[in-house]
């Protein structure tokens, strides 16, 4: 009866290796910066009303450095990710928008 003593061996070496940071052609390990900040970002977008006026504004600001990044990419990835940024900074200016109104203001 023969063993296969290679195959538990060779998922610990894969596992590993993913790991380690290979660097990419760009010259970046895994994301570029801009994509880090941009998951950051947006990641924001599900906890958008507990956050104060000021962080939603930072935010925001966040989002337009990141579209003058973002429109510097290849086409592809400029439209999806520009439309994908587009949408997490229209929820910030929304619920900025909402928390600056007055009690009257949402009366009427």
């Amino acid at each position: 009866m023969k063993r296969k003593s290679g195959g538990i061996l060779s998922l610990v070496i894969l596992a590993s290796a993913l790991m380690l940071c290979v660097p990419l052609p760009n010259g970046f390990c895994g994301n570029p910066p801009w994509r880090v900040e941009f998951d950051e970002t947006c990641a924001n977008t599900s906890d958008a009303m507990a956050l104060s006026q000021a962080d939603l504004q930072s935010l925001i600001v966040k989002c337009d450095r990141l579209q003058k990044t973002i429109e510097q990419l290849d086409e592809s990835t400029r439209k999806v990710f520009l439309k994908r940024l587009l949408m997490c900074k229209n929820i910030f200016q929304y619920v900025l928008d909402a928390k600056k109104r007055t009690p009257e203001q949402i009366a009427q």
